[in-house]
């Protein structure tokens, strides 16, 4: 889903802010399309586009006639509101546990990513995914364009591999996994000391499609560089909480 831009951004912007935060309960009713234009001040076409967009997002149901109804986002929910939801800090599960499921998602898509390139890249189609690897060295203090090169990296090697099913899904995850990352970077520590020799040490083994120690390597660096960014990420979501009385019900 191509996410939108100007008015329509700012529109839907608005209205899942008062979805994730609470302030549009599961189960609301939303304003009418001309009432929301007014409150907008924007034409009636702009909020019709803002709607189908939150629509695809899983967190309004639109029916002719009867208007758009606020979904339970947790349930219905799409990745593409992952940021918002570290945004609005309303967890289920304590901060410690959040963290801890965060950087296991993201090792089981970089697992994936490592996975497919070794056992379907051809020569030569690691070019990007090296060429990307050079830039990451030219930006190691900055926290979230360093965060950002690790993010494309992975992606360039599901690219590499050529299942395209698997790209359009890594597609899916890639732009708020990208959001996710300039939300966090800047609360953790640097770009680990390795990461450079680490990455073009696994770039090798993917490409001599040595599969198992490729992620066997991998695997062995998430495990260890993880460990001190699940404390640092934790403490974050912790402070995105609400003050408690403060949330507002589902």
């Amino acid at each position: 889903m191509t996410a939108p831009t100007g008015e329509v951004r700012r529109i839907s912007d608005e209205i899942l802010g008062r979805i994730m935060f609470g302030t549009y309960a599961t189960g609301l009713r939303l304003p009418s399309e001309v009432a929301l234009a007014a409150e907008f001040a924007c034409g009636r076409s702009t909020v019709r586009e803002a709607l189908r967009h939150l629509t695809g997002l899983g967190v309004l149901q639109s029916r002719r006639g009867s208007g758009a109804q606020v979904l339970d986002f947790r349930r219905e929910g799409t990745p593409a509101l992952m940021p918002w939801y570290v945004l609005a800090g309303r967890f289920d599960r304590p901060a410690e546990e959040i963290a801890s499921e965060l950087l296991r998602l993201r090792a089981v898509l970089a697992g994936e990513a490592v996975r497919l390139a070794a056992r379907y890249a051809r020569p030569g189609s690691l070019d990007e995914a090296r060429h990307i690897l050079a830039g990451a060295a030219k930006v190691e203090g900055d926290p979230i364009a360093h965060a950002w090169c690790e993010l494309d990296l992975f992606r360039s090697l599901v690219l590499a591999s050529g299942v395209w099913p698997a790209v359009w899904l890594a597609n899916v995850f890639w732009a708020p996994m990208r959001e996710l990352h300039a939300q966090l970077a800047p609360y953790v520590r640097r770009a680990p000391e390795d990461f450079q020799p680490t990455m073009e040490r696994l770039l090798d083994l993917i490409e001599a499609r040595d599969e198992l120690s490729a992620e066997r390597h991998l695997n062995d660096w998430l495990r260890r560089v993880d460990a001190a960014l699940s404390e640092e990420i934790a403490a974050f979501l912790a402070a995105m909480r609400p003050p408690t009385g403060r949330e507002e019900p589902i």
